[in-house]
Parts: structure tokens; C-alpha cells; sequence
């Protein structure tokens, strides 16, 4: 069993709702449990989400830092979760080094943990918040294996099958291909999902 560990920062119950379908998605080639429930209320890891934002916060560009804002969650919560799995839910829009914004990213702790950020800043359609979040989620447990075939090397490895770990950078590429998605029972293609199969 994958044991998640949820930090909401939001302020509507619909956006950790939304995480719902994409750990439902993950459990189908995998045991999660996610702690606590996506869309309820945890005043503890909502204020930690919240102090990181400001910690990480870049008011020249209006913008939070991936690579400070991890960190500033990590450095609240204690060294018991090195090794462990996070995701963190904000309403901040997020950038990393050049990049002018970015959905979000998985980071490693060099300890086999994995932190998983997530903004909801750039989406008004919660399905394409959903499609992101299972995407990144992929990441986090090995899905577009680098080198594998059928995969693309910009900003991580993506997978070019019709697949939810294509990666598409702009909001209305991803509305459009949640659409495309939507009537398919598995998001992930056979290749990604023996990816998630094989993920130790």
C-alpha cells in the first residue's frame, strides 16, 4: 500500500474533490490510501500549505517557487516524511527557475520520497484539474519510463501514445484533450500502465 499525504491549501472543497477521480484512476494498478480525504477539511496542513505560500511567495512576479515552496512544507511537517509520498494542493500559481509557470512538478527528497505540488490557479474547468493531477501523480510512480519507447524528452519524460501522460503546456491544448480523453476507461496507455505496474 501507497500511502499519500495530502496538504490542501484551497479554499473551495471542489478542488480536493477533484483529486478524487485521479486517485480512483492510480488505484486501479495500485493500493493508495490518501490522508486526510481529498475535499474535506484539515485546518493543520491547510495553514502549512499556507505559510509555505508566503515563504515561496515572488511578489515581482506574482508567482510561487516550486523549489521553495516543497521545501517549506517539508521543513513544517519533520523529517517523517523523507521517504514519504505528498501532495500539495494550492491556489498560488507556480513558477520554477526560467520557466514562466508551471501546472505543477513532482520533486524527489533523495531519501525514495516523492512531493508532489499541484496549483489550481490556471484552471476553471475541475476535469482538466482532475486529467493534471492523475498525470502528475504518473510521475510520481514511474509512468513515461525515460527511454522507454513512444516517450519525449521536454521538461520530464511524457509519453506520445494517446495517453494522460502526453504532456501538453498551454490550458486550452489540456481542455481539449481532456475532451479527447473523457470516453476512455483507462487514461493511461498499455506502455504507462505497465510503467505504473512495474513501479517499486
Amino acid at each position: 500500500m501507497t500511502l499519500i499525504h495530502l496538504f490542501d491549501g484551497t479554499t473551495d472543497a471542489r478542488y480536493g474533490k477533484a483529486l478524487i477521480p485521479a486517485f480512483a484512476e492510480h488505484a486501479k494498478y495500485r493500493h493508495i490510501q490518501c490522508t486526510p480525504s481529498p475535499g474535506g477539511i484539515d485546518m493543520l496542513t491547510y495553514e502549512i500549505v499556507k505559510a509555505a505560500e508566503k515563504e515561496s511567495w515572488n511578489a515581482a512576479r506574482r508567482q510561487a517557487d516550486i523549489l521553495q515552496f516543497v521545501p517549506g512544507v517539508l521543513n513544517r511537517v519533520g523529517t517523517e516524511f523523507l521517504g514519504a509520498y505528498t501532495f500539495t494542493l494550492t491556489e498560488k500559481d507556480l513558477y520554477a527557475g526560467d520557466l514562466n509557470w508551471g501546472f505543477g512538478c513532482v520533486l524527489p527528497d533523495g531519501n525514495n520520497g516523492k512531493h508532489l505540488i499541484l496549483s489550481t490557479h490556471r484552471f476553471k474547468d475541475l476535469a482538466a484539474l482532475t486529467h493534471t493531477a492523475i498525470h502528475e501523480m504518473g510521475h510520481m510512480f514511474g509512468a513515461a519510463r525515460p527511454g522507454r519507447r513512444n516517450t519525449e524528452h521536454n521538461l520530464g519524460s511524457h509519453c506520445t501514445n494517446l495517453c494522460v501522460m502526453q504532456q501538453k503546456v498551454t490550458v486550452p491544448e489540456m481542455e481539449k484533450y481532456v475532451a479527447l480523453l473523457a470516453s476512455r476507461n483507462d487514461k493511461f496507455c498499455l506502455d504507462c500502465q505497465t510503467d505504473l505496474k512495474n513501479y517499486c
